[in-house]
This record gives C-alpha cells, sequence and structure tokens, in this order.
C-alpha cells in the first residue's frame, strides 16, 4: 500500500512567518531600464494626482526656491523617449512631495531590496519587532529558569578553624 504524503502547499499554521514583506537586492537593471522604468512612475505620478504637469512643476519651483522647474523639463524627465534627462534627487524630492506620490520612494528602492514605511506602518513595524524581540527575551528567561530551578534549600556555610 502506498505511503500517503501531507499536503505540501499549506503552510505551518503554527510557524513563524513573515510580519512584514522583505525583499532582496536583486541585479540591476541596464541604466536605460532604470531611466525608463523612473520616467513611466513620474508620469504615473503626475496622472494619480490630479495635477496638471506645469502645477507640479509650479509646485516643485516652490518647494525648492530658487531652483525653476519649468515644465518643458518635466517632459523630459517623463518621458521614455528622452535618455538623456535624468532627475537630480533634490528634484525628485520635490516632486515627490509636489505630487504627494510617496510610493516613488519605494518604487525608487525597491531593486535595493527596501520596502519604504511611512507613518503608522512604520510604528506599526517598530511595535511588531518589539514585540518579537520580548517574547525571545521570555522564552530564553524561561529558559534559564528551567535549566537553574531555584530551590528552597540553602547551604549554610562551614564555620572555619582556627
Amino acid at each position: 500500500m502506498a505511503r500517503v504524503r501531507g499536503d505540501t502547499s499549506t503552510g505551518d499554521l503554527f510557524g513563524e512567518g513573515t510580519y512584514f514583506p522583505v525583499r532582496a537586492p536583486i541585479d540591476l537593471p541596464k541604466s536605460m531600464d532604470m531611466k525608463r522604468n523612473l520616467a513611466t512612475a513620474m508620469a504615473e505620478a503626475i496622472r494619480m494626482s490630479g495635477f496638471r504637469t506645469p502645477v507640479v512643476a509650479a509646485l516643485m519651483t516652490e518647494i525648492l526656491g530658487d531652483d525653476e522647474v519649468t515644465p518643458a523639463q518635466l517632459y523630459a524627465y517623463t518621458s521614455e523617449a528622452r535618455t538623456t534627462h535624468t532627475i537630480s534627487i533634490i528634484r525628485f524630492k520635490a516632486f515627490v512631495r509636489a505630487t504627494q506620490c510617496f510610493w516613488l520612494w519605494d518604487h525608487l528602492l525597491q531593486d535595493e531590496g527596501c520596502i519604504v514605511l511611512q507613518g503608522e506602518e512604520a510604528l506599526l513595524a517598530e511595535a511588531t519587532l518589539k514585540e518579537k524581540q520580548a517574547q525571545r527575551l521570555l522564552a530564553e528567561a524561561k529558559a534559564a529558569r528551567e535549566a537553574a530551578p531555584i530551590t528552597t534549600e540553602f547551604r549554610v556555610p562551614r564555620a572555619r578553624r582556627a
């Protein structure tokens, strides 16, 4: 009679799981792919923001102060065909703030294995980590207690002989 194998597709309900998604760094794509990928994400952010490109450019200029951003520059940054125009990190930060699309940070860093958590997500992650550390410490304390149980017997020191 053949042995019946257990279900391999169901996870262990009592096993220790991952609390938050974990990413590993991947091989870097070609520079042209990175530029095209960022340009596509920025174009999507402009669409999602509900602002037109000139408004986003004006908001970026206001955020940056002395550094003026024109709509033509934004069109160049968001064009997949114009690979010679890449945005600086300072301007990218202003772009994220102007569009209020903070998911762009996560999109930018996902190839490095990073996950960007913001606000309540970050606090929840920190709280979960602290709970996990507390559980580990309690387990270590329990193991130490079991290894050396407390007894009620006391050793009486011997009197010294003169």
